[in-house]
């Protein structure tokens, strides 16, 4: 499908520009996915103008994984939530966790899906894109070493969605051990150390 002419010039600006100098102060790993989808065939339909870029972007890969398109998400979850869930000042956070809770209940159910290391970085993408998921959202800063980094909230939000991880109960704590070096933000590389440890408790056939 032809990307419409507002659609890739936001692509193209955000490119030029060094989109997420704004999220890293950096280019990034996110700077070559954005300039993939940007030349995608399907862009048109993998970008949400209600998203920050971030937030499109995790969007995406929840797409690839659902075998959908990102446009078909998000009508899909207009279709299906309740108005107050639609509300314009939670739209985009709600609308990102929908795409996220339903690649995660897919990819959950596959046995070792801690050794794939792409699962693991999407999962720390999404808490950082639910810091951020709105067009308007402010830039993150990071405290810590210029390393990008999330907070409590976003970690509690979407780690017990993955139940190897946490849960409900203990994820504060959790985070709250894991960031303690970091000024309580937690960085992808303890994050990573983490996941990597718990891996030899998965059940493998």
């Amino acid at each position: 499908m032809a990307v419409g002419g507002k659609t890739r010039n936001m692509f193209e600006g955000l490119v030029k520009e060094g989109s997420f100098k704004w999220l890293l102060g950096k280019k990034s790993y996110f700077d070559e996915e954005l300039e993939e989808m940007e030349h995608s065939p399907s862009a048109g339909r993998n970008f949400i103008r209600e998203l920050s870029p971030v937030a499109n972007l995790v969007v995406r890969r929840c797409s690839k994984i659902l075998k959908t398109s990102s446009i078909d998400l998000q009508e899909s979850f207009n279709q299906e939530a309740s108005d107050s869930i639609k509300h314009p000042s939670r739209y985009a956070r709600h609308l990102l966790e929908y795409c996220c809770f339903k690649a995660l209940f897919l990819t959950t159910q596959m046995t070792g899906h801690l050794f794939d290391k792409t699962f693991r970085r999407l999962t720390f993408d999404m808490m950082l894109a639910w810091e951020v998921p709105a067009a308007d959202s402010q830039p993150l800063t990071s405290k810590v070493d210029e390393e990008v980094s999330v907070g409590l909230e976003a970690f509690c939000r979407i780690a017990p969605s993955i139940p190897i991880i946490a849960d409900v109960i203990i994820s504060e704590n959790l985070f709250e051990a894991l960031s303690s070096s970091t000024d309580g933000r937690l960085q992808f590389p303890i994050y990573d150390k983490y996941l990597s440890g718990l891996e030899r408790f998965e059940i493998i056939p």
